[in-house]
């Protein structure tokens, strides 16, 4: 956009009276080209008090102009580049663990954000020809780190928080963001309770509580399960939902919960608690655990004999449970709001540009990232919001759009009204369930 003053007559013939002088300024922005004349006072006039002074014009009229070349890119594009042109870049923060023990998911979401920025600049994700700028932060695994992050954004004009990894993040970080008017986009907090903080803070990710009742009728259609055993940490809000969920749901869907046993974040020997699991002889082991602490024990349960179907809660939805637990993931379940073989809208390619990226295939955790600006850039297309509170508004009004974790809207509560898989671990990947 450019903008040149000058004070040239409107034509040869036309003069001025004695004491103003014309102005033009000429106003360019894309194909629009716009030119005004306007009498003003001389500097020799100045104080007369019946004519703008040259400063006063200048300043009046470029407001006008900016309006008026806004609707001009607007008529000339008939569209809404046009629109979100009138508006200066939007400014969003992602925040992740990508370092610490919740790295692997962290790392996961960076990546697939980082190409989703690159998407967007590329016109590959449509945002309606707004600029777009997605500062991703690591956040370390600390709640501190997520706090200091995100007041930092604040200050910095951010209009829309994306993340961060973990539940209980969240619940420590979310209600500064709801005082601070700034909305937020949980892309992988399946806790109960999470958009209830605030009615700026959204999440597409779907809660344990939306797809632990298909994993239980899966297990108990392919395995014919009666009874259950659930083993999770009771320090960390993340695994500590997998416990309330499944402790609720198993039984009044028929599974006698016929022991319970509990773990802290860090520890390694779980050998006393699954002895007492085994000698429950439960038809299925619930693990309500993150990757770091899942894989030791999938590998102990088998060292100690423990002979039951398993299934993992939403931490267990990571490359890394296979990588660290080896064969002894193998035949797991778990809920999923995607994997690699879903055939929704741009998958294929999603999975094969971070693939060609990265090195390494995505995993839940990078395609709920990668939706989630999928989802915030579809609000930004249709409603052109120019800061935080527009842009709540425009998540709120967004409808149904089409994503890599498939067909996706906000349900009233802001939390993700989208349908969810259960998957398998077969052969060193998540598979579909076949019961």
């Amino acid at each position: 956009m450019s903008t040149r003053w000058s004070r040239p007559s409107p034509s040869r013939n036309s003069k001025a009276p004695p004491g103003v002088a014309w102005a033009a300024t000429r106003h360019a922005r894309g194909s629009a080209r716009i030119t005004a004349y306007c009498l003003i006072s001389s500097p020799a006039s100045a104080g007369r008090g019946f004519l703008l002074s040259w400063e006063d014009f200048v300043r009046n009229i470029t407001r006008v102009l900016i309006a008026t070349a806004a609707l001009g890119g607007t008529l000339a594009a008939a569209t809404g580049a046009g629109l979100a042109a009138s508006h200066p870049d939007l400014k969003w923060t992602a925040i992740f663990d990508a370092t610490g023990p919740a790295g692997a998911y962290g790392t996961s979401q960076k990546n697939a954000t980082e190409l989703a920025q690159a998407d967007i600049d590329a016109g590959k994700i449509d945002a309606g020809g707004q600029k777009i700028s997605i500062d991703v932060q690591d956040s370390a695994t600390s709640p501190a780190q997520v706090i200091n992050i995100m007041q930092s954004a604040f200050g910095n004009g951010t209009s829309l928080i994306i993340g961060p990894t973990l539940s209980s993040e969240a619940f420590k970080s979310d209600p500064l963001a709801v005082k601070a008017n700034v909305p937020v986009l949980g892309v992988s907090n399946t806790a109960s309770g999470i958009p209830a903080m605030g009615p700026c803070v959204f999440r597409n990710s779907l809660s344990e509580a939306q797809i632990v009742p298909d994993v239980i009728e899966a297990a108990k259609k392919a395995w014919h399960v009666k009874t259950a055993a659930i083993i999770y940490g009771d320090d960390d809000q993340f695994t500590k939902a997998d416990y309330t969920i499944f402790n609720a749901v198993l039984p009044k869907s028929g599974v006698k919960v016929v022991d319970v046993e509990t773990f802290h974040k860090g520890d390694v020997d779980f050998k006393a608690q699954l002895t007492k699991i085994k000698e429950a002889k439960p038809d299925v082991v619930v693990y309500g655990a993150l990757y770091a602490e899942g894989a030791k024990l999938l590998a102990q349960a088998r060292q100690v004999g423990l002979n039951a179907h398993e299934i993992g809660g939403n931490g267990f939805n990571s490359p890394q449970i296979i990588a660290l637990a080896g064969k002894a993931a193998q035949n797991v379940i778990v809920g999923a709001a995607w994997y690699s073989g879903a055939e929704t809208n741009g998958n294929a390619a999603f999975v094969k540009n971070y693939t060609a990226k990265y090195a390494k295939s995505p995993d839940q955790f990078a395609a709920q990232a990668y939706a989630g600006v999928q989802i915030a850039a579809a609000a930004v297309k249709k409603s052109h919001p120019g800061d935080a509170a527009g842009m709540c508004s425009a998540l709120k009004e967004l409808g149904t759009v089409q994503t890599v974790i498939g067909s996706f809207k906000f349900a009233s509560t802001r939390d993700a009204d989208a349908h969810g898989f259960v998957v398998q671990i077969k052969n060193g990947t998540f598979a579909k369930f076949e019961d």
